[in-house]
C-alpha cells in the first residue's frame, strides 16, 4: 500500500482504494475538482456524446472533453479504474482514435457544455472549424500507473495520465499525478550533449526564472525528475547533471521545455 507524509503536519495519507471504496464516477468527480490544476491550459468539461468508429461502427461515450484555450487543439478524455481489463480500455479509445465527429452537431452541444461548465461563450463557427481541422487527441487518466496499460495505450495513439488520491485520517485528501498531461510551452529549445561528461548545451534564447541554491533546477523526463546545475561560460547556457546516471543519452535529441508556470521538462525528439 502506497502512503504520503506531509512533515510540516505531520500526518500520513494512505492511498484511497486501500482504505475505502470508490468507482469510476468517483475518480472523475475528484478530477473535476481539480480541473484548473491540471489542465491550466485549456476547457475542460462533461462530454457524454456518442461517438461513432469510422473503421467499425462501435459506438462509445468519453467522459470528458478538453479544448485549448486558444482553441487550437482538442481532446477527449477516458476516465478509467486501473482494476479494468485493458481489452476494456482499448475497445473504449479506439473508437474515439477513429471516430466520426460531426463538426457541427458537436460544434452545438460542445458551445453548450462550454457555456454551462466553463463559463465560456464560444462562436459556432469556431467550433466547427476547429472539429473539422483536427482530431482530438485522446488521453486516459487512471488511479494507479499500470506498465502494460502504458505500453499498449501509446501504441493505439492514446496518452496515459495518472490521478492518485490519497486521505488521511482526519479526512483530508491529498493527491498524486503522474504522466504527460497536456500543457502549453512558454519556452522551448534544443539541447545537445557538451564536450564535457554530464553536461548539456541549451540552443537558443531560454530563460530558468525558478532556480534554487547554487542555481539548481529540477527538470522531469519520463516521469523521473532530475536535477541539474545551470552555468554560463563564453555567453552560452549549459546544465550540468547531478546524480548518479544521467537518463539522457549523449547521442540522442532533446528539447527542453517550460510551462506557464516555469516547471521544466525535457522531451526526446
Amino acid at each position: 500500500m502506497s502512503r504520503v507524509l506531509i512533515p510540516h503536519e505531520p500526518n500520513w495519507y494512505d492511498e484511497l482504494k486501500a482504505v475505502a471504496y470508490y468507482g469510476e464516477t468517483d475518480l472523475e468527480d475528484s478530477i473535476r475538482q481539480h480541473l484548473i490544476s491540471l489542465f491550466p491550459d485549456y476547457y475542460v468539461f462533461p462530454f457524454k456524446k456518442e461517438v461513432t468508429s469510422r473503421t467499425t461502427g462501435d459506438v462509445k461515450k468519453p467522459d470528458l472533453a478538453m479544448i485549448r484555450r486558444d482553441f487550437s487543439a482538442w481532446g477527449v478524455i477516458e476516465v478509467e479504474i486501473a482494476e479494468h481489463e485493458i481489452k476494456h480500455v482499448l475497445e473504449q479509445t479506439r473508437v474515439f482514435v477513429a471516430g466520426d465527429y460531426n463538426a457541427p452537431e458537436m460544434a452545438d452541444y460542445i458551445r453548450r457544455q462550454l457555456k454551462t461548465h466553463c463559463g465560456k461563450k464560444a462562436g459556432f463557427a469556431r467550433l466547427t472549424d476547429l472539429l473539422s481541422a483536427k482530431l482530438p487527441s485522446v488521453l486516459v487518466i487512471t488511479d494507479t500507473h499500470v506498465d502494460n496499460w502504458q505500453q499498449q495505450l501509446e501504441a493505439a495513439g492514446v496518452t496515459m495520465c495518472v490521478f492518485e488520491i490519497y486521505k488521511s485520517t482526519r479526512g483530508r485528501y491529498v493527491y498524486r499525478t503522474s504522466g504527460k498531461y497536456p500543457s502549453v510551452p512558454a519556452q522551448e529549445a534544443h539541447c545537445r550533449a557538451a564536450a564535457i561528461d554530464n553536461v548539456i548545451e541549451v540552443i537558443g534564447n531560454f530563460t530558468f526564472k525558478t532556480t534554487g541554491q547554487n542555481k539548481e533546477v529540477a527538470v522531469s523526463f519520463d516521469n523521473r525528475l532530475t536535477r541539474w546545475a545551470c552555468f554560463e561560460d563564453n555567453q552560452r547556457r549549459y546544465l550540468r547533471f547531478l546524480g548518479r546516471a544521467n537518463p539522457l543519452f549523449p547521442k540522442d535529441s532533446y528539447v527542453i521545455i517550460a510551462d506557464k508556470t516555469s516547471r521544466y521538462h525535457f522531451k526526446k525528439i
